[in-house]
C-alpha cells in the first residue's frame, strides 16, 4: 500500500503520466455471554486500566485522531480510540470492548482505503505507539505493530540491512505486511509478508500467542496476505532481512500515441527480465492516454541500459524521458516516498513535527494482471482510460522471488501475477468511476484483487482478494473467532 497526496508515488507517477499518474489479524474468540451491548462498555474502566491514553469525543486530541487518511470519506467518529501504550493495554482494551456490541478494530498507520481502521461509532486500538525497530545479532529484525515504514527502512538501513516494502513512508508496517507487501524491491527479494518469520498476537480472549511455521500455523499462514483486520491484534513481527541494496532509480516514458505499444512491451519485458529489475507503469487517463515507467535496477549501469534499450526496440519508438540514478537503500525508500534529501522528520504526516507528507483525498480499488497482454488488450485497456478523467492505473511488477512460492503456501494467491492493477483517482466524488474501470479490467486483466487496495464498492471481494485460499483463509478465521468479534463490511467471514 503507497500513499500521500502531493508527494505519494502515486500523485509523483499521475503527475509523470500526465506529462509524457491494517492492521491486525489474529485471533480467538470473545464468548458470546459478554457480547452483550455497547452501553456496557466501562470506558472509565478501560481508561484507568490503561498506561496509555483512552480519547472520547470532546477529548482534547480526539478530533485530529478520529480522521481518516481517505480525506474522501465522510467523517468519522468512533466511540473511543485507545492510544496503546505497550502489549498490556492491547490486551485490556480485548477484554474490555471487543465483542460488545460496536465494531472494533486495531489502526496500525491508518491508511486503510475504505477507512475501517477507524470505523464510526466503533473503538479504535491505534498501536502507533508500539514502534520499536530493533536489529538483531542474526540479521532478523523484530518490528512494532505501529511503525511507520519510515521508521522501518531507516532503523535497517543504519544496520546496512533491508526489507522489502510500500513507498508511502506514513503506511502502517501491520496493515502493508497482514496484505502481503508489494513495493519497489519486490522482484529480488519477495513481498514484505515473505519474509515474515513470526508475529506475535492478542487473540480475542486477551491471551498472547507467538505464532510461526511450527507454532499455529494455520494463523502464521493466515497472516501473510489475509489482510488487516481479523479476529485479533498483532503486536510485534519478526522478519528476515536481506543486506541493504544501493539500487539505480530510473524513469522512461514515451509519446501518449504509443502507450498501447509500452503497455504490451512492457508486460513482456518486465515479466522476462531478471529478478532485480522492478518496474511501475503508470497510464495516465484522458483523450490520449499517456505513459511513464518508474523503477529500480540492483545491478550495473551498462546492464540497465541494455534493460531499456530492449524496451525502447520492443516499444518501437524513442522515448520522450529517460532518466537514471544511483542510490543508497534508504534514499532509494526516500525518493518514491517523495521526501528525499530530507530529515527522515520529514517523511512523516505533516501534523507531526517537521512532517510533510499531507493526508490524501482518493477513490481507488485494484486487479491482478494475469497474463502479459496482446496489442488487442492493451488496446482495450488504453480505450477504458480514454473514457476517464483525474485517474491512472498504476501497474506494479510482481513475478521475480514473489512466484518462487506457490499460491497456497500463504493466504496472499497471486503468486502467478504478472502485476497488480492499482485505479486510483484524486477525484475523492469518482468511485463510480473506479467501479466501472474495475468491472472492465476483469476481461482484459483478470478478477483477482490485492486485498490492500480494498475498494468498498467492490461486491466480490472475497474470490477477487484470496481465489482458492478463500475457504482455508475462512475457516482458519472462524476457528479463531466463531463469534466474529472483529467484523467489518468486507471481512473475510462476511465474503
Amino acid at each position: 500500500m503507497t500513499a500521500h497526496a502531493g508527494f505519494s508515488r502515486r500523485r509523483f507517477l499521475a503527475a509523470g503520466a500526465a506529462v509524457a499518474g491494517a492492521t491486525a489479524l489474529g485471533g480467538t474468540l470473545v464468548p458470546r455471554a459478554i457480547a452483550r451491548s455497547a452501553a456496557e462498555i466501562d470506558y472509565a474502566g478501560l481508561k484507568a486500566a490503561m498506561a496509555g491514553k483512552l480519547l472520547r469525543p470532546g477529548d482534547s486530541g480526539y478530533s485530529e485522531a478520529a480522521r481518516t487518511w481517505n480525506l474522501a470519506l465522510p467523517s468519522r467518529q468512533p466511540a473511543a480510540i485507545a492510544q496503546v501504550a505497550n502489549q498490556a493495554d492491547v490486551i485490556q482494551c480485548i477484554q474490555r470492548a471487543a465483542g460488545r456490541g460496536v465494531p472494533f478494530a486495531a489502526r496500525s498507520g491508518g491508511h486503510s482505503y475504505a477507512g475501517y481502521s477507524t470505523p464510526d461509532s466503533g473503538v479504535v486500538v491505534d498501536v502507533a505507539a508500539l514502534k520499536h525497530v530493533s536489529v538483531r545479532s542474526d540479521n532478523t529484525v523484530a518490528i512494532g505493530a505501529g511503525a511507520k515504514l519510515i521508521d522501518v527502512y531507516a532503523g535497517l538501513a543504519a544496520s546496512n540491512r533491508a526489507l522489502p516494502g510500500g513507498t508511502c513512508s506514513t503506511v502502517g508496517i501491520a496493515g502493508l505486511t497482514l496484505g502481503g507487501g508489494i513495493g519497489v524491491l519486490t522482484r529480488p527479494y519477495g513481498l514484505t509478508c515473505d519474509l515474515l518469520k513470526s508475529a506475535t498476537i492478542v487473540t480475542a480472549d486477551g491471551v498472547v500467542h507467538t505464532v510461526d511455521a511450527q507454532r499455529d500455523a494455520d494463523l502464521y499462514w493466515a497472516l501473510r496476505g489475509g489482510g488487516g483486520g481479523h479476529a485479533g491484534i498483532v503486536t510485534e513481527f519478526v522478519f528476515s532481512t536481506v543486506p541493504a541494496p544501493s539500487p539505480t532509480t530510473f524513469e522512461i516514458a514515451f509519446s501518449a500515441s504509443r502507450t498501447a505499444n509500452v503497455l504490451s512491451a512492457w508486460t513482456s519485458w518486465q515479466n522476462s527480465a531478471p529478478d532485480g529489475l522492478t518496474t511501475t507503469l503508470s497510464v495516465g487517463a484522458g483523450s490520449s492516454p499517456s505513459n511513464d515507467i518508474t523503477g529500480t535496477w540492483l545491478g550495473s549501469s551498462s546492464e540497465l541500459d541494455s534493460h531499456l534499450n530492449a524496451l525502447v526496440s520492443a516499444v518501437g519508438a524513442s522515448p520522450s524521458k529517460r532518466t537514471t540514478k544511483k542510490r543508497t537503500y534508504l534514499d532509494t525508500m526516500q525518493h518514491f516516498a517523495g521526501c528525499a534529501g530530507k530529515p527522515i522528520n520529514a517523511c512523516y504526516l505533516n501534523t507531526e513535527p517537521g512532517g510533510t507528507i499531507p493526508r490524501e483525498t482518493f477513490r481507488a480499488g485494484s486487479r491482478m494482471l494475469a497474463a502479459t497482454l496482446s496489442k488487442s488488450k492493451a488496446d482495450q485497456i488504453v480505450e477504458i482510460m480514454r473514457g476517464q478523467r483525474d485517474m491512472v492505473l498504476l501497474f506494479d511488477a510482481l513475478g521475480g522471488k514473489v512466484k518462487t512460492l506457490s499460491t497456497t503456501d500463504t493466504a496472499y494467491p497471486h503468486r502467478s501475477a504478472v502485476a497488480s492493477v492499482q485505479i486510483y483517482t484524486w477525484n475523492g466524488g469518482n468511485s463510480s468511476g473506479v467501479t466501472s474501470v474495475q468491472n472492465s479490467l476483469s476481461s482484459v486483466a483478470g478478477s483477482g484483487s490485492y486485498v490492500n487496495y480494498i475498494h468498498p464498492q467492490q461486491t466480490n471481494w472475497g474470490t477477487a482478494f484470496w481465489g482458492g485460499n478463500l475457504s482455508r483463509l475462512k475457516s482458519t478465521v472462524r476457528s479463531f473467532d466463531p463469534n466474529n468479534a472483529f467484523d467489518f463490511p468486507q471481512s473475510v467471514l462476511r465474503s
